[in-house]
């Protein structure tokens, strides 16, 4: 049986549940066609959120981080391993280099001792720093290839790494084969004109049931909903309750925010100082169980981040039956539109635009019902974990043999 040594920092652990559940899917899926282990680097550095919740209770924050941390441990299940790896590292990204030199110096022996005893046939690496290295000499090591899946956005790539994006970049050269997961993230990579393997989209999938019944709309009053962490300004959550100003003014609406972060508290108090207390309500972090039935309850599904690799929310909101409305140049958006879903694209960090889809869509009942309808069908046809693991099994083995006939 083929067997993959998957690495991803993003998966969940106890004290963050949800946080890269879609890896976690990915990899339970893929386990159905070849046997999988997966290396989670679990970073021991207290995250700025537990320093934000309340101050007051930094020390209850602190331990439950900790706590959370240390009692996260191994499993597996069927052809499945997750496998913990406790590290350290600086502040990123501002140590990102010294970070590359302590984690290979003591994580790859680490790992290189664990699966001395796998026998791997190859490498996938979900992150490109600090990990394509590791995954990279491991590689060579073991003279399998080594496939990176490019999962985020290059522009945020070069804001977080304004001096040394190329050097992160020429990461890929060390690859086999690139998964990207939209056209979006492919011509972008193209576009920074480094030498390169070939490169594959391969949608992502979503765990929603898609609804088998005619979406219902609250049209008395919308409910319209965001589901985004709060730690990153390019997930414009600010533009997006500027926007909810001249929404509230002229459409009977609510908003809910899902997501938590180290900007909730600005948040909050920007949408406190815009008056919007009675209609805006952050709901903090959420279970996926949460999150659907919100999704169930909500009428209207709203990403205004920019830039976005994809966004397997988008993905959830269409099984649930919501009309998505994002910005253009969205990977997840204009893939959507690329595969004939109606997607309303607002103008990026534009506040204005936004309200005006927004309003737009409101006032046109029979469109909202056609988005609902089409979007089912599209995440129907495109996008589940089981076609992603065919697709990527598929991949990986034509790689493999094509690396071992070399």
């Amino acid at each position: 049986m083929l067997k993959v040594v998957e690495i991803s920092e993003c998966f969940p652990n106890k004290f963050k549940p949800v946080w890269g559940d879609f890896i976690l899917q990915h990899v339970k899926a893929l386990s159905e066609y070849c046997s999988v282990i997966t290396i989670v680097p679990l970073r021991f550095v207290p995250p700025r959120e537990i320093f934000a919740f309340n101050p007051l209770k930094l020390f209850s924050n602190f331990y439950k981080w900790i706590s959370d941390l240390l009692s996260t441990s191994d499993f597996g299940e069927n052809n499945l391993k997750v496998i913990y790896f406790p590290f350290f590292s600086l502040p990123r990204p501002y140590f990102d280099s010294v970070n590359k030199k302590f984690t290979e110096f003591f994580f790859y022996n680490s790992i290189k001792k664990k699966l001395l005893s796998e026998n791997p046939d190859v490498i996938y690496c979900n992150w490109i720093s600090p990990w394509a290295d590791v995954a990279s000499r491991l590689a060579k090591e073991f003279h399998i290839p080594l496939i990176i899946d490019h999962h985020e956005d290059i522009p945020t790539l070069k804001k977080l790494f304004p001096n040394d994006h190329k050097v992160i970049l020429s990461k890929f050269i060390n690859a086999n084969g690139i998964i990207v997961h939209s056209s979006v993230n492919k011509s972008d990579l193209e576009n920074e004109k480094i030498e390169l393997p070939e490169i594959n989209v391969i949608y992502l999938g979503q765990k929603f049931p898609v609804i088998d019944h005619k979406k219902e709309f609250n049209f008395s009053e919308l409910k319209l909903v965001c589901i985004s962490h709060l730690s990153e300004p390019r997930k414009n959550i600010d533009v997006l309750l500027n926007s909810m100003k001249d929404i509230s003014m002229k459409l009977n609406s609510k908003l809910l925010i899902g997501g938590d972060g180290k900007l909730k508290q600005n948040y909050e108090r920007l949408s406190e100082s815009f008056s919007l207390g009675k209609i805006v309500t952050f709901a903090g972090s959420l279970s996926q169980k949460s999150i659907g039935e919100i999704l169930d309850k909500s009428d209207i599904f709203i990403l205004p981040s920019f830039p976005e690799a994809f966004g397997v929310v988008f993905l959830e909101a269409l099984a649930k039956g919501l009309p998505v409305i994002t910005c253009k140049g969205n990977g997840g958006g204009e893939e959507l539109l690329k595969l004939g879903y109606p997607v309303i694209l607002a103008e990026p960090n534009s506040a204005e635009s936004l309200a005006d889809s927004v309003l737009t869509l409101a006032g046109d009942k029979e469109k909202m019902k056609s988005m609902s309808e089409c979007g089912k069908e599209i995440v129907t046809r495109y996008f589940s974990w089981g076609k992603n693991a065919q697709s990527t099994y598929d991949y990986i083995l034509n790689l493999t043999k094509i690396y071992n006939a070399n």
